[in-house]
Parts: C-alpha cells; structure tokens; sequence
C-alpha cells in the first residue's frame, strides 16, 4: 500500500532543516536545477573557451611581456572552482611572456568578509595561493582605493588600487541568477567586486529604487547601467563557467565581459530556468547553495517568492552558520516600509549616509515583496529576535513549519524549491 506521506529532503545536515514529511495529496511540484551532465573533461573545456574567445582576441595575444596583471576572482559564497580554472590561466600568461612578479590575484569581495588563507588556499589551491601574490579586495579602506572618475550619471568611481595599477584585467566567475543584475558573471567582478564603499552603494541603491525582483532577467537597467561603469575601469578578459546542479563545470565561455556573459547566459538558461506549474500558497525554499549567512540565505527567497501565490507564505530553510553577516541591520530594513523614501532622500542629500547604507536597496526590495507575500525562517544560525525585526516567522525545524502553515492554508499544495539558483518562466 502507498504510504500517505512523503519525505522531502533538503541538502542539508543540520537536523532541523534535513528533511519534513507533507501528505501525497498536498505534494505540488520539487522544483530543482535542471539535470545536465559535466563536461567530459574539465582542462579541455576550459583551454577551448580560451582558445576560442567571443569577441576578444585570444589571452596569449592580449597579454605581453612585462604587464602588470590582475586576476580578479570570485570570493567563497560563489562556487566557481577558481582551483580548476587559475592555473590553465595563469599558464596561458606564462606562455604570453608575463612573469609570475608581474601577476596580482584579488579576491573580488564585494561587501563580503575577507577570506582567511586558508579558504584562499582552498578556493586557488594550495600552489596558487603560495606562489602568487593573492589579497582580498578592499572595500571599506579608503588607503587602497582609487577615484578614477565620475560615471555619466554622476557616480563617482572607486576601484582597488590593485586593479587600477594593472595593465591587463581579467575576472573569473560563474553565471547564475542574480536578483539584482538578472544574471551573474561578466562585469559584475568589477561591480561591486573591487569597487569601494561609496560605488557599490550606488549600485545597490539603483536596484533598491526598482523595488523589483531581478533574478533571471536577461536584460535589466541594473546590470546595463553597471556595465557603462566597467567600461570606465576596463576588464580586457572574462573567464566565466557555468556549473551543473553538482557543482561540476558544464560550460566555460571566454573573451569580452558583455559578449562572453551574454553567451553564456544562454547557456546557463538550460541549467537554471525551470518553468512554473502552478502557484502555491506554501512554498518551502533551501537557500542552498547560499547559505553562509542572511545577506546571501535571501537568494532563497527572491527564487522561491516566484512561485507563491499573492498572499501566501514562502517557509525559508537556511543553516547561516555566520549568522546575520557583517550587514547586521539588513532584518531591520526588510521590516520597515519607508526604505525607498530613505534612497531617494540619501540620493538627493536630504539625510546623511548611514555608516552601513548597503542593507537599505536589499531591504527595499524584500520589504516590497513581504506586502505580497509573507515569510518564515528555519535556521539554527539565526535569532528568533532578529527575523522578527524582518516580519518574518521563525519555527525550529522544517516540519513544524511546514504543519503550521498546512493549518494556516488547509487547501493549499505545497511546492518546493531545493536551490535558491533558479530562474522560472511561465
């Protein structure tokens, strides 16, 4: 006889998020990456990318003797296997002539903490890391940032000393929806990756004002007018990978950080873009893979949020082993509703900058999302206290939240989201 029940298991090994139990007769749709294989061999993928560039010419051509290089990478809360992909690179400079006293690798952090050596060590490799000059970028130190100009609508630019010292520029990364530009990769290394304070500010402070999910689109005013900023800087060279539903490489594209993206966005739309069935009232959503804290736990609520119905509730499950992250007022800014009239008073110079203004343009778009649908929280690394400050429920495990919701919504079916990297179409 069927079992009236079934398991659902999440990604996780913490026993409150591990796994929940929801009737067959309520059970919508799991929703997760589409299966795709690997590539057949890794090297070989990665050397034909860079062998054939899109719109650029080849890395051995662009690069010369005696150029100061940086290679901008990707920091720990992206799975890009930068220990796979650096050294067919930096051999590919070798080749060209450069010397290894000539090559600068920064960890492209954004907002993020600095990585210790030892998760450089693990995300380069150990010979890399040792051999290589490697740094976290620096964003909150204006001693190391440089202004090289002020953008055609009035931002002015800030970039990482190292990366403006360089010659030649190249970004290392992985596309994958993005709730603000759409899709990763491409530019986005240099925005906000090596940028300062002050221009990452207003890059959030562009998608902050949309109040609109992003994640997904091909084209948005966000990403378009972020690449107008990268051209100020200039990043000469992309290496961008986009991974299967295992973390393996599936496809490398190359060459010119607009055409080379593009490229591989169509490709990543066969890993990633999954179409909607039908709108839930309860939605269950890992925020697998971006679970390190808060800041990143909320790519599983952009995701999920698409497929709940207006006025339900998306149940978040999420470990956040560093809690709330170095923006410790982003639950605030989801609880309030007045952030877009903050950005446009912060715009005009009507209030003062706060010390931390990043979780504001987060904040306005989720707080815009909670008047549509409602949230609660599953995580062993988050305050009760704090997801309350964000209007969001908290239950200590899976399955009690799953049961509190099933009584709120008694008809309801029930989907569920098993990586917080998906982008849907109906």
């Amino acid at each position: 006889m069927l079992d009236s029940t079934m398991t659902i298991r999440f990604p996780y090994a913490e026993d409150p998020l591990r796994r929940c139990s929801v009737p067959r007769e309520r059970l919508g749709r799991i929703y997760e990456m589409n299966s795709i294989p690997p590539a057949e061999d890794l090297s070989t993928e990665i050397l034909s990318a860079l062998a054939g560039p899109i719109g650029t010419p080849a890395l051995r051509e662009i690069a010369e003797p005696g150029c100061k290089v940086a290679l901008l990478v990707d920091d720990l809360t992206r799975p890009t296997p930068a220990y796979a992909i650096v050294p067919v690179v930096l051999d590919e400079l070798a080749a060209a002539g450069v010397e290894k006293r000539d090559i600068s690798i920064i960890i492209a952090l954004g907002s993020h903490r600095p990585m210790s050596d030892r998760e450089i060590a693990a995300k380069l490799g150990q010979r890399v890391a040792e051999e290589y000059r490697v740094i976290n970028s620096r964003f909150y130190d204006p001693a190391h940032l440089v202004h090289i100009g002020t953008s055609e609508d009035g931002v002015r630019i800030f970039i990482d000393e190292e990366v403006v010292r360089a010659r030649l520029r190249i970004g290392i990364g992985s596309i994958v929806p993005h709730a603000a530009v759409g899709w990763s990769g491409g530019g986005k290394i240099i925005y906000p990756g090596v940028a300062g304070k002050e221009t990452v500010t207003q890059f959030h402070f562009t998608h902050g004002l949309t109040e609109k999910n992003m994640t997904g689109l091909d084209e948005c005013i966000v990403r378009s007018r972020m690449e107008r900023w990268v051209d100020i800087v200039g990043l000469d060279f992309i290496v961008n990978c986009i991974l299967t539903p295992e973390n393996r490489v599936y496809r490398v594209v190359a060459g010119h950080y607009i055409d080379a993206q593009r490229e591989g966005v169509k490709l990543a739309h066969r890993v990633y873009s999954v179409e909607i069935e039908e709108r839930t009232d309860i939605v269950v959503a890992a925020s697998y893979f971006h679970d390190i804290d808060f800041w990143q736990a909320t790519k599983g609520i952009y995701s999920g949020e698409r497929l709940v119905r207006d006025g339900g509730t998306l149940l978040l499950l999420t470990p956040c082993p560093e809690g709330l992250g170095v923006h410790t007022e982003f639950p605030l800014r989801i609880g309030r509703d007045d952030n877009r009239e903050l950005l446009e008073k912060l715009l005009s110079g009507q209030k003062r900058m706060p010390e931390d203004p990043l979780p504001i343009p987060p904040g306005a778009m989720l707080s815009a999302l909670r008047k549509r649908i409602s949230c609660a929280v599953v995580s062993p690394g988050l305050r009760p206290e704090d997801m309350r400050l964000a209007g969001y429920e908290s239950f200590p495990d899976a399955q009690s939240g799953l049961d509190a919701l099933m009584k709120r919504y008694p008809d309801s079916k029930i989907n569920f989201l098993m990586h917080s990297d998906l982008s849907f179409w109906e």
